[in-house]
């Protein structure tokens, strides 16, 4: 590409050359892990799904170094998505760019170099890697894909990358982007009825940052559908280059719909008529561009693992109504994946229980089980609770794993079966932990 060409197209990404001033959004919590990166060597890797805010984060971790003294041209970003570089992606593009910026832009120095949706760019990793370990640089990079950034850190940059998920906003971010803070427990009771009607909002249309900014709904729907289409035909159609389309659509659209349910690849083979691989190939697609997760049975036997088939949930419940057109009915479900979204964000290890009564989550830490959590939301505070939602706790074996059931009102402590459950509202739970 003409060096000229390319400066230009440079500079439309990094005004702040010339400004000094950085657009860097409402701030999200996982900035300052992020930000405790900065001054370290390895390259950091930022993944999740489209649109859910990793250019942000760039823009607030360039933000913050311009407020620690750093001069703008020490900072490039690059777009790898734009459409002029769409013919020229490649290791050399990237080499080019980089040898422009430190040619013609900032010479001397340390670098601090940016690079927005690296996927597009075959064999990224080496480059990012040479350029790590040879040049005074250190690189940030964000990808929509979970196992093509898994696979190619796992070979050549092991060691050298700290990597984070970015997800939609959690519900504390949700009510920052509407101007609610919450931090303590009277903060909670001062602003309960403001809280509760958003998140009634954020179930229906979920955590997306463009779209929680929207106020008029048909806007709001507008983006959750173009955000779907992105994701079906650039992340997975595009990427993975299937033919087979309608098939696709109606698996992600029967995943999405069924949220919650347990299911199987042997049933999900059956339901759509397809051979085992292609449904196979097909979830693991999915799976890979974040719309979905695949919650396990847990068990202390990988073969029991295995062999019970999994639970769905979707990334956002405001991209799950769109999909399924449905939300009225389903307000149990959305809770339910806002919980396991929750839990996805804060540990490591997290399944359902399927032996003594099904329980909706178990948390592992190590070799052992930390919380059962099951989560029943009723609209009438009144309503007596249900034995199969506290079958979860009967008849456990004693340790100390504690038990939650997780309610629309309803606070109290209760024994079932010997052990202690505490029943706290699931939204003061998902904002206070307690």
């Amino acid at each position: 590409m003409d060096t000229a060409r390319l400066l230009e197209i440079l500079f439309s990404y990094n005004r702040f050359w010339t400004t000094g001033h950085v657009e860097a959004g409402i701030g999200r919590d996982l900035l300052s892990q992020c930000l405790s990166q900065v001054d370290t060597k390895e390259i950091v890797v930022l993944k999740g799904v489209r649109r859910c805010g990793k250019s942000t984060l760039l823009a607030q971790m360039m933000d913050a170094l311009l407020g620690k003294g750093i001069q703008p041209r020490q900072l490039l970003r690059v777009n790898l998505e734009e459409p002029l570089f769409a013919t020229e992606a490649s290791v050399t593009l990237l080499e080019q760019i980089y040898r422009t910026w430190r040619e013609r832009i900032c010479p001397e120095g340390k670098g601090y170099l940016f690079l927005d949706e690296i996927q597009n760019i075959s064999g990224w990793e080496g480059w990012v890697r040479g350029r790590t370990d040879t040049e005074g640089v250190k690189i940030f990079v964000t990808g929509s894909s979970a196992q093509m950034l898994s696979r190619e850190i796992g070979t050549k940059l092991t060691g050298r990358q700290v990597s984070f998920e970015v997800y939609p906003l959690s519900f504390s971010e949700y009510l920052r982007f509407k101007d609610v803070k919450v931090h303590t427990e009277l903060e909670y009771f001062a602003e309960k009825t403001l809280i509760r009607h958003h998140f009634y909002d954020y179930l229906k249309y979920g955590g997306f940052p463009e779209v929680a900014l929207k106020e008029n709904d048909e806007d709001r729907e507008l983006l959750l559908k173009n955000y779907f289409e992105d994701i079906l035909y650039r992340d997975i159609v595009t990427r993975h280059e299937i033919r087979d389309v309608a098939n696709l659509r109606n698996l992600a659209v029967f995943l999405m719909t069924n949220n919650t349910r347990k299911t199987s690849v042997n049933k999900l083979k059956n339901n759509f008529s397809i051979s085992q691989d292609k449904t196979e190939n097909y979830l693991s697609a999915i799976l890979e561009s974040y719309l979905t997760f695949q919650l396990q049975k847990f068990s202390w036997s990988l073969k029991n693992v295995q062999r019970a088939g999994f639970k769905p949930y979707a990334i956002d419940t405001g991209l799950r109504n769109r999909v399924a057109f449905s939300f009225s009915a389903d307000a149990g479900r959305l809770v339910e994946n806002v919980v396991h979204n929750h839990l996805h964000r804060c540990h490591e290890e997290v399944y359902f229980g399927d032996d003594d009564g099904e329980t909706d989550f178990l948390v592992k830490k190590g070799m052992a089980l930390t919380q059962r959590i099951q989560v029943w939301y009723e609209d009438n505070p009144q309503a007596e609770i249900p034995e199969r939602e506290l079958a979860a706790f009967s008849n456990l074996k004693k340790d100390n794993a504690e038990c939650l059931l997780l309610t629309n009102e309803l606070e109290t402590e209760m024994e079932v079966g010997g052990q202690l459950v505490r029943c706290v509202p699931v939204v003061k739970y998902l904002l206070l932990g307690i």
